[in-house]
């Protein structure tokens, strides 16, 4: 990853200073082809990911999961589960062996 200050000074040598990109590859140590992403947004576009992460052993009791959560929100804050209690309840109730 790299810092807004490195992606700044890129884009100022080659933008404003007349910098050629093979040039600022060689400077800054960063491919041409990053050089090239670099002056497509002014400013870095960050990570997002694409989907969940699917978890092997909790998939298949995240619906389950997520009804007792949701069932929570109407409860009084002191009687909601807490992380602990889910997961007794799941491994009694569910036979999650995790």
């Amino acid at each position: 990853m790299f810092t807004v200050e490195l992606y700044a000074k890129i884009r100022c040598a080659v933008l404003t200073d007349g910098m050629s990109r093979r040039e600022a590859a060689k400077r800054f140590g960063v491919h041409r082809n990053t050089i090239s992403k670099m002056l497509q947004f002014s400013i870095p576009p960050g990570y997002q990911r694409r989907e969940r992460p699917a978890s092997k052993k909790l998939g298949p009791h995240m619906a389950w999961i997520d009804k007792v959560l949701e069932d929570d929100r109407s409860v009084h804050q002191k009687q909601r589960h807490t992380a602990h209690r889910i997961f007794d309840r799941l491994r009694e109730e569910e036979g999650f062996s995790g």
